[in-house]
């Protein structure tokens, strides 16, 4: 079916991209996946936006919503038009330091806010293995987490509102609400009433309450993005009465951009980390051993627990800027366990990161222990961040493929979930590499797999 984007590249003030060139460069982001779009936009202003949405509208086509592509599950490839909010919402828009907000567009890169930010001593905690390129819309459409989600949780957590346009084209505000407020919101016209009524009747059916509370995982898991949150609306009030007020910004989180399109972003912050940091880098023989190294080192109450596994670490020996980042390896372990400790007092510290070792050797886990201190900690966490990308440098035509993304698992059931991972590689007679925030159960999963034969597509 072919449309006539000419009427709507005339109505924008930005661009709309057709060429074939364009249209297979956004076919694919960091993911594995690849769907050629129908057209590329890149609006200037919110009335692009909504130009845009209606002509989608109306000739029934899909949006997908792009701020940087880093997105490892093919959440921003599709057939309709790739919105990119990159090039022109970019902008920090208010920063109130007595409240500990800010208020940005969606396509601020993490990074850069964050250095805005600590010269106030603040910062927004959570983030991701790219933090210097992903852009807050991303995050929030992807719920994203990190290395010290233990701590700051997911984005989720931090959304204090948000502006956005509707399909039909109206604009809201999604915001925490009172009682009487969420009530006036049921009486409300238009589509955004709709949705509260539909959500209100959806979440106070009894049958419902009970699947939702049987079949969406376990309220432990602090990185459960299976389907829309449902989850968390039914543990805010009115369907709680102890929960905290509702605001349907924790559905939109997470939601990867198909409910509404995001214009402005109300995020809340918190004080820089302790000054007091130490990383444990306990070396192991296997991984299975460190899946069972985690769950002690977290009765320490660490900070981040990040997992490195074998084939990560010998890619990053022909690497000349991450080798240099290997100086506290020793010997040839299978796997690393990162556990950072971070605290007020120096000798708290030191005293949790002893009390780590002695738990460890206890249980017989770890043939090495360093310490690290000062910037030596920043060139590791550079080294578990270059982790995903030194993949490509594997030798030969089979590689590491994004397939496995973002599952998470409590860190008790860890062990066993890959068990049985490694029964289905072992039944195909493949290998794979792990790599996960292993604090909160949070995987990456890559089989190695030669993506040009066919077959090994199809087992893909």
């Amino acid at each position: 079916m072919s449309f006539d984007l000419s009427t709507l590249r005339a109505s924008l003030v930005g661009e709309l991209l057709s060429d074939e060139s364009i249209r297979l460069i956004y076919a694919t982001d960091a993911s594995a996946y690849r769907e050629l779009p129908l057209a590329v936009a890149m609006p200037a202003n919110v009335q692009d936006l909504h130009q845009i949405i209606r002509f989608a509208r109306e000739n029934k086509l899909g949006i997908i919503p792009r701020a940087a592509g880093t997105s490892i599950a093919g959440q921003v490839v599709g057939n309709g038009i790739v919105v990119d909010i990159s090039r022109h919402f970019s902008e920090i828009l208010e920063l109130n330091r007595e409240e500990a907000w800010v208020r940005v567009q969606p396509g601020v890169i993490l990074d850069e806010l964050n250095r805005m930010l600590a010269i106030e001593g603040l910062f927004f905690g959570p983030e991701t293995s790219t933090s210097n390129r992903c852009m807050i819309g991303g995050m929030v459409g992807n719920n994203s987490c990190g290395a010290h989600s233990l701590i700051y949780g997911s984005t989720r957590e931090h959304v204090l509102s948000l502006k956005a346009i509707l399909s039909d084209g109206s604009e809201v505000e999604f915001k925490r609400l009172g009682s009487d407020e969420y009530a006036q919101k049921l009486k409300s016209p238009g589509l955004e009433g709709d949705i509260y009524r539909a959500t209100h009747q959806i979440l106070a059916n009894p049958e419902n309450q009970k699947e939702i509370l049987e079949q969406f995982p376990h309220p432990d898991i602090e990185r459960r993005n299976t389907g829309y949150a449902l989850d968390m609306l039914l543990r805010m009030k009115p369907f709680s009465p102890d929960g905290h007020d509702f605001n349907m910004c924790s559905l939109i989180a997470g939601s990867e951009g198909t409910l509404a399109f995001m214009t402005e972003i109300t995020l809340n912050l918190v004080p820089l980390p302790p000054t007091h940091k130490a990383l444990l880098c306990v070396h192991l023989k296997t991984i299975q051993e460190a899946l069972q190294a985690n769950l002690v080192a977290l009765a320490n109450q660490p900070v981040a627990v990040e997992l490195m596994d074998k084939a990560i670490l010998d890619l990053t020996k022909g690497n000349i800027e991450q080798n240099k980042n290997r100086f506290f390896i020793e010997g040839d372990p299978g796997a690393l366990l990162l556990v950072e400790f971070a605290e007020q007092d120096a000798d708290v510290l030191l005293q949790k990161v002893q009390q780590s070792i002695v738990s460890l050797q206890e249980s017989g886990y770890g043939f090495a222990f360093p310490v690290l201190r000062g910037s030596e900690i920043k060139q590791v966490w550079e080294l578990r961040k270059a982790g995903l990308g030194v993949l490509t440098n594997m030798p030969g035509d089979a590689k590491p493929v994004p397939l496995i993304e973002d599952t998470a698992v409590r860190p008790v059931d860890l062990p066993e979930y890959i068990r049985e991972f490694d029964e289905i590689l072992a039944k195909y007679g493949k290998s794979c590499v792990y790599y996960a925030h292993i604090a909160t159960g949070e995987l990456h999963l890559r089989p190695v797999l030669n993506l040009k034969l066919k077959e090994e597509v199809d087992l893909f």
